[in-house]
């Protein structure tokens, strides 16, 4: 009996000290798998690290003009994307790409559409805002069906959004429109328009940390010529890791803040480009491929762009076909004409 009693003594305490292993290593496995399983997220325009999961919203493209006489623009500093791309009379006009206009007061001055700004923003599956727009312009609308708030043609978004800046008129009228950021969603709600992405739309963006170990040359500044009459310059500041910008011989900035607008990547395209009627309007062709260059980092790299329909996004490579990575943040995109036009780094 004695016997008896020890063995099931001993046989107990090795059962109590496999239980209390088993407590002691549960939180630590749990910790660790919690960790293995946590995800991260990026904004789908600039990369950047988001807290929670973003949003499948589409995002507004914003025809600002870009005249000497329209500067300072306001509302631009808070865009993930800004393209410049020639017009008419050697200007260039910029679309700027917003994933979200509601912190915004004001942004402007807005300026009518043409055709290929369009294309820009069908290719980023965009809701567009604009001040009129070329007949053209206003026939591809219709054509591809494309959701817009124009503050020219469009009486009621002319009410609910947009407003007249009198301080800005001393140059024409043209130059006075704007509208409040903060009033676009009730309207988009109001006109029913689709808010989401559907479940094929791509960005064609990836962006990464390490984007600047593809370039190759040096690129301090940059130099964006569009024809004889104008240029966009950035300067890389080893700092912030980011290009400021410069035109008509004075900074880039934001006239809501007063603050340079700063940008991660300065990518360049090249499209053929002809007049298309006497008031000297432009067709630019954005669908097909040509070349380019990225700069990112203090460094730029040839690349090569594509896009096989006007409803698809834009697709970048390096040369050799490897897909192109940007860095994170936002960037500027210019499209100069493949005669013509430039770029130069230094």
């Amino acid at each position: 009996m004695k016997r008896y009693l020890a063995i099931l003594l001993a046989l107990a305490l090795v059962l109590c000290s496999a239980c209390g292993g088993t407590k002691s290593e549960a939180p630590e496995l749990s910790n660790n798998k919690a960790e293995t399983q946590k995800e991260i997220y990026y904004a789908p325009l600039t990369g950047e690290i988001l807290d929670e999961e973003p949003a499948n919203t589409r995002p507004y493209a914003v025809m600002i003009n870009n005249i000497i006489y329209a500067q300072p623009q306001v509302g631009v500093g808070s865009a993930d994307m800004i393209y410049e791309i020639p017009a008419e009379g050697g200007i260039t006009r910029m679309m700027a790409i917003f994933s979200d206009l509601s912190d915004l007061e004001s942004i402007g001055s807005i300026r009518s559409l043409r055709p290929y700004y369009l294309s820009v923003a069908l290719s980023y599956d965009a809701i567009v805002i604009h001040g009129g727009g070329s007949e053209q312009a206003y026939s591809d609308v219709k054509t591809y069906n494309a959701d817009n708030l124009d503050g020219v043609r469009d009486a009621k978004a002319s009410s609910a959004i947009f407003y007249r800046d009198s301080s800005r008129g001393q140059y024409g009228s043209e130059h006075t429109l704007f509208f409040h950021g903060t009033k676009v969603a009730d309207l988009v709600q109001d006109y029913g328009f689709r808010t989401e992405h559907d479940s094929s739309y791509k960005t064609g963006l990836n962006f990464s940390d390490d984007a600047v170990s593809q370039c190759t040359g040096d690129a301090g500044t940059v130099k964006v010529t569009f024809n004889t009459s104008k240029s966009t310059q950035f300067t890389y500041q080893p700092d912030s890791g980011k290009y400021t910008a410069a035109q008509y011989n004075d900074d880039y900035k934001d006239g809501a803040t007063g603050e340079k607008v700063t940008f991660s990547n300065v990518l360049i395209l090249s499209a053929a480009m002809r007049t298309v009627d006497s008031y000297g309007r432009l067709a630019v062709d954005l669908v097909g491929s040509g070349d380019g260059y990225l700069a990112c980092g203090g460094k730029y790299v040839p690349i090569k762009w594509s896009r096989s329909d006007i409803n698809d996004c834009f697709t970048y490579t390096l040369a050799d076909g490897t897909p192109l990575k940007l860095a994170r943040g936002t960037t500027y995109v210019g499209v100069i004409p493949t005669d013509g036009g430039s770029a130069t780094f230094a």
